[in-house]
């Protein structure tokens, strides 16, 4: 159909062959140019400072809280971390098919969540996505004539700098080895010890005073306290005698009434007992009345007179005991009661007149003791008042003392400057007062003034000035009082040299989007004006990828055009016709433009990998070509119309070509099931030789038979004597091959096992090394050494390099590097960027074996990269072995154990581990009941340790004129803490009596010392030591980690480790694993297209007997070059897979089109042998010589796609020759049954 178009409507696809060429050359002209595809790899880097931190601190305070929170990420395959001083570092990575994009977007929340809780001084994360973009596109040199480092510096910084930061595409300028001055203030102990007597002193008098005036007051209060004791002893003495008194009073009157009482008593028995005498006086008188009326006294009764009463009936009882005696008595005891009475009655009289006496005189006696009790109460209560208030005011006074003593001791506290003017404090107040701010607008109307707060210092005079605080004993105290202030730079600490002169070094990044070769572009056109400009200034680019890219570019069209002349060449001696040769010719460009076409409209870039893909497209492209024009030109010597010739010669061959094409490009097909750097790599190949097969084709199908029936209107019979030669011998080398079937297939069997065991003891590598004028070494000193010692040789190192003949010029640099080093360059290392000679008889593996030798006898390790776009640095290089566990003293002894195993292993060299770098730690394992009896915490004394071993914190900027400062704020420290002395640092606290006293360090914890790791590394939340070792020059990774595999089978690592082998032997594995994939698919996608051409199985599965032939020739071919195994030499069978096939389709299509035409089987094989042997070795040779300026190493940048077309080469042509014989034998044994013709009515 399409030829029958194309022959009918020339112009037509005269039209769109115009269109192709106008879209291609616009798009190759608008097409970024860089030396690798867009990679994208699926690793972030979050980059977490905490300034003072040892790698424990970060592991503990940072690493892990951030791995927890960021573990969670979906699609996270694996979370790795490193824990180095002041530095957390935590590699994610991802799925391949997981959006980056949304991947970091995910992990800036997840790092925000947690950022609020990590500590105050650790810095802000910072979220990093590792890309080819990070490597440096141009390390350039900067010497100016006449000055020293400090101008040169001064003079990068203020006019190199912002020039070529401003360049379009520039990301960023980095400089290494500028001279930078801070102004460093630091706390000056002599300053702050004289101002602190004047003040101390000033403290001293006032207080003095104080103290006078609380022993005046003391004095007073005991004067009136003693007046009030001779007081209230006089007032004592007064109340005593009234008591005395009253109490005499009292007594005289208790006696008087107790006499009166007594009478009284006495008086009434006296009248009782009168009353007795008396009754019976008066019975008795009645009785003689009675009896004896004549009587008038008693006394005159007679004592018979008596006796005779007494017998008297009348006698009372009570009287007739009583004798005449005793009535006698009673008279006389009646007078002397009477008497009595008489006496006591007197006596009465007499007490009756001295009562009221002596109850006045109690009275009076009561009144003066109350009037005196009254005033002693009254005395007591102003006494005790009086009392109290003394006894407040002694109490008051002693308290006053106390205090008084207190104050002094907080006073004294508290007016120490030590405890004043801390690095903290002065870090406040130069920042406050270094400030300038806009604070406002004045509203005036409708117009509005800008209010500016202006406070920023001008010049170091005036920093020194700040008034930090004002005393009264001492005025102003400036921060000259108390500090020194000085301009420091880093000259010691930096080292930047070319060619052994002090230089500046300057690296350049692009932007992501950018075209690495038009920013290095505009950064040399730059370099070059400003050389002009300036006299005496040179600036030498000693790493530059935009040349390389362009010389790598330059060379793969080079050997594009090459490719398709020698193609051309090989036409014209097949054809020995101008015009079919022409034809051919003009369907390369056609088809070239197309391709570039498409590739410009799928993003494919022009880099190293899409244009080889295209150079090696350039000789199977013309394939179908050839095989329509020799077909056509085959119909028309047969006598057919040119119009005629031109559809049927086209229709012949259209569906083997179709098939043959889509084979080939389905072999690049099942790379979209591959995963990592391999799919990135190549998938640009893959896009290109696909994007060429498909136009060839269609150019075969359309332009090739429009261009034939103009070209191939005559013809005349050419013979061609050696061709026919050719085909005479080939035809008596097949009969004999089809009649000796089993010695042609031993044969062949027996290198195909040869080729299977060569492969397993060749050696494998991911990527061969590009061989640029650019290479860069490491130089690692030994642990302990000092900056001294690594500088002198580093001199050392660059003198011995520029005794190489094809150096050019060698520039180092110590400390990290910005881009993709950073990664893998420690700060403690030197990098050495060498420029080789682009006319040079030595290879960049010539240069690296030179270096080692030279430096061979250095007390250093020499680490070379013998490219500066070596693809390593995505994967890692060498061998590396991760050790994990979670103690890191068992890791370090496995490690140096796995290591000894490295060093014995044959091709190693450069054997470390992470520890070797293991600084020596001070462990202070605090006494926590020690501590806490002396009142202090272990938070306390980390608090104090921190402070006084801080070395500096950067406070604020000073910009004085047009230089800018840092302004470092130093503490004062009394004496250098050391190992040696810091246990007998000593910390102030109280007593139990409340004074202060010292408590050394080493009486409350154990100080140990220790090897400290440089960092801790940590995978899956693991801890990990890794052991690695490079490749010695002459010897191939993959044989030597084969070798140490072995020797490491028979170690047991100790219980809690595990071991993994890592580095670049992984990378391949994975790179292997890929390959291994896309070849099972290629082989499966290619079988089912041929089936679906042929219509059978049987066909299609005796053209894959070629797949064993390609592998075979491939091997061989390789292994004759010198060269290994790699993942382009992998990708290379892959593409023979695709292209050996397309011979066997068209050997077997023709037999079975001469078999269904009716000839049998033998004569079919050996009249298709001798027709198709043109076609057949046409389209090979094309392919072979196209390839072949690419095998041969032709230019700059084919080492990376050499191995391919070598293994092409060789498969194609070994499979070639032996298809014509092999695919025939096979044919004849497997297809026994005749063919039939099935036509549908």
């Amino acid at each position: 159909m399409l030829s029958q178009f194309s022959v009918k409507r020339p112009y037509t696809v005269l039209v769109a062959v115009v269109l192709v060429i106008v879209l291609g050359i616009i798009s190759f002209t608008t097409m970024t140019t860089d030396l690798l595809p867009d990679i994208e790899l699926p690793y972030v880097v979050v980059f977490t400072p905490y300034p003072g931190a040892s790698p424990e601190q970060v592991e503990e305070a940072v690493t892990k809280p951030l791995e927890s929170a960021l573990g969670t990420a979906g699609g996270l395959k694996t979370i790795s971390s490193i824990s180095n001083e002041n530095t957390s570092i935590i590699i994610l990575e991802f799925l391949q098919d997981v959006n980056m994009d949304s991947a970091v977007i995910e992990l800036a929340n997840s790092i925000d969540l947690v950022a609020a809780q990590l500590d105050s001084a650790v810095g802000k994360p910072m979220l990093l996505r590792i890309n080819p973009e990070m490597i440096p596109v141009l390390v350039a040199t900067v010497h100016l004539e006449g000055k020293d480092v400090g101008a040169v510096s001064e003079f990068v910084t203020e006019t190199l700098l912002p020039a070529y930061e401003r360049l379009d595409g520039v990301a960023s300028v980095e400089a290494a080895g500028l001279i930078k001055k801070e102004l460093q203030v630091k706390l000056n102990q002599e300053k702050i010890d004289e101002l602190n007597e004047k003040v101390l002193a000033d403290l001293e008098t006032t207080f003095a005073e104080k103290q006078a005036e609380l022993e005046e007051a003391e004095a007073e209060l005991e004067e009136a306290r003693e007046k009030l004791d001779d007081e209230l002893a006089d007032q004592r003495e007064k109340l005593s005698a009234a008591a005395a008194e009253l109490d005499s009073a009292i007594a005289n009157l208790k006696a008087l009434l107790a006499e009166e009482a007594s009478l009284e008593a006495q008086k009434a028995a006296f009248e009782q007992e009168r009353e007795a005498i008396l009754s019976i006086i008066r019975e008795l008188e009645k009785l003689i009345e009675t009896y004896f009326p004549d009587l008038k006294e008693i006394s005159d009764l007679t004592p018979e007179q008596y006796e005779a009463l007494q017998l008297s009936p009348d006698m009372p009882d009570e009287l007739t005991e009583l004798t005449f005696q005793d009535i006698l008595k009673l008279s006389f005891r009646l007078l002397a009661v009477e008497a009595e009475l008489q006496n006591i009655q007197v006596r009465l009289m007499v007490i009756s007149a001295m009562k009221p006496q002596l109850e006045q005189a109690l009275e009076e006696a009561t009144a003066g003791y109350e009037e005196l009790e009254a005033g002693k109460i009254m005395l007591s209560t102003e006494l005790a008042k009086t009392i109290a208030q003394l006894e407040n005011g002694l109490a008051g006074l002693e308290k006053g003392r106390e205090e008084l003593e207190n104050a002094r001791e907080e006073a004294f506290k508290q007016a120490d400057l030590n405890n004043m003017i801390t690095a903290e404090m002065l870090d406040s107040i130069l920042k406050a007062q270094n400030f300038s701010m806009p604070a406002g607008y004045l509203e005036e109307g409708e117009e509005g003034h800008l209010v500016k707060v202006l406070g920023r210092y001008d010049s170091v005079e005036a920093l020194q000035e700040t008034i930090l605080f004002s005393l009264e004993s001492v005025g102003d105290i400036r921060l000259i009082d108390v500090a020194d202030v000085t301009l420091t730079d880093n000259a010691d600490e930096n080292y930047a040299k070319v060619n052994g002169n002090d230089g500046i070094l300057l690296v350049f990044q692009k932007q992501s989007t950018a075209s690495t070769v038009e920013v290095t572009e505009k950064i040399n056109a730059l370099s070059d004006e400003l050389c002009a400009q300036h006299e005496g200034l040179r600036i030498l680019a000693l790493m530059d990828q935009g040349k390389y890219i362009n010389m790598s570019v330059d060379s793969v069209l080079e050997n594009l055009l090459l490719g398709g002349t020698l193609a051309i060449i090989v036409l014209i001696f097949f054809l020995k016709d101008i015009r079919p040769t022409l034809v051919i010719a003009c369907s390369i460009p056609v088809s070239v433009l197309f391709a570039v076409t498409l590739m410009y409209f799928s993003n494919v870039t022009l880099n190293v990998i899409s244009l080889s893909g295209l150079a090696l497209g350039v000789g199977m492209l013309v394939d179908n070509s050839i095989v329509v024009i020799e077909n056509i030109y085959r119909l028309r010597k047969a006598g057919v119309p040119v119009l005629k010739a031109a559809v049927q010669g086209t229709n012949q061959v259209g569906g083997a070509i179709t098939a043959s094409t889509l084979t080939t490009i389905c072999v690049f097909l099942p790379i979209v099931f591959t995963k990592g750097i391999s799919r990135q790599l190549f998938t640009d190949m893959g896009l290109t030789i696909g994007y060429s097969l498909l136009v060839s084709l269609a150019v075969a199908l359309t332009v090739v038979p429009a261009m034939a029936t103009t070209a191939l209107r005559r013809t005349e019979e050419k013979r061609v004597k050696w061709f026919d030669s050719l085909v005479a011998g080939y035809k008596r080398m097949l009969s004999f091959s089809l009649d000796h079937k089993a010695l042609v297939l031993t044969i062949v069997l027996l290198l195909f096992g040869l080729s299977i065991y060569g492969i397993m003891i060749m050696g494998i590598k991911f990527i061969p090394d590009l061989d640029t004028p650019q290479m860069s070494a490491t130089l690692t000193m030994p642990e302990g050494s000092g900056r001294a010692e690594t500088y002198a040789m580093n001199d050392t190192v660059m003198e011995r390099i520029l005794e190489i003949e094809a150096v050019e010029s060698v520039g180092a640099m110590s400390g990290a590097v910005e881009g993709m080093e950073m990664m893998t360059f420690s700060e403690g290392d030197t990098l050495f960027y060498i420029l080789l000679k682009e006319e040079r008889n030595l290879t960049n593996k010539d240069v690296e074996r030179m270096i080692l030798e030279k430096t061979a006898d250095l007390d250093a390790e020499i680490t070379v990269n013998t490219s500066n776009v070596d693809l390593s640095v995505l994967g890692g290089s060498g061998i590396e072995v991760l050790i994990k566990g979670s103690d890191l003293d068992l890791l370090a002894d496995a490690a140096e154990e796995v290591a000894e195993i490295l060093r014995t292993t044959e091709g190693t060299r450069a054997v470390e581990t992470s520890m070797e770098g293991a600084g020596i730690e001070t462990r202070i394992i605090v006494d926590k009941d020690a501590a806490m009896r002396e009142g202090l915490t272990v938070a306390q004394i980390y608090q104090e340790l921190a402070s006084v071993l801080d070395s500096g914190t950067e406070s604020t900027t000073l910009s004085a004129g047009p230089e800018e400062y840092p302004v470092i704020v130093v503490s004062a420290k009394q004496e250098a803490i050391t190992r040696e002395n810091i246990g007998s640092y000593s910390f102030t606290v109280a007593g139990e009596d409340g004074t202060e006293k010292e408590v050394r360090l080493d009486e409350i914890a154990t100080i140990t010392e220790s090897l400290s790791p440089i960092a801790i590394t940590r995978e899956n939340h693991s801890r990990y030591v890794t052991v690695s070792a490079a490749i010695a020059s002459g010897y191939n990774i993959g044989l030597v980690t084969r070798e140490f595999e072995k020797a490491l089978a028979g170690y047991t690592p100790p219980a809690g480790t595990s071991i993994e082998i890592a580095g670049e032997n992984e990378l391949i594995s994975t790179a292997i694993d890929d390959v291994i994939l896309m070849a099972i698919l290629a082989v499966i996608f290619i079988y089912l297209i041929m089936v679906a051409q042929f219509q059978n199985l049987l066909s299609p599965f005796i053209i894959m007997f070629t797949l064993p032939l390609a592998f075979t020739g491939g091997l061989l071919l390789l292994w004759i070059s010198g060269l290994v195994l790699s993942v382009p030499a992998l990708l290379g069978f892959l593409v023979l897979a695709g292209i050996v096939v397309n011979n066997g389709i068209v050997f077997v299509d023709y037999v079975n089109q001469l078999r269904l035409e009716g000839k049998e089987k033998r004569e079919a094989l050996l009249e298709t042998g001798a027709t198709r042997l043109r076609p057949i070795l046409m389209t090979a040779l094309t392919t072979i010589l196209a390839m072949s300026t690419i095998a041969l190493g032709m230019g700059s940048g084919v080492e990376m796609t050499q191995p391919l077309a070598v293994v092409t080469i060789g498969g194609l042509t070994y499979a070639t020759l032996l298809t014509l014989v092999v695919i025939p034998i096979i044919y004849d044994l497997l297809h026994r049954r005749p063919m039939q013709k099935i036509e549908i009515k």
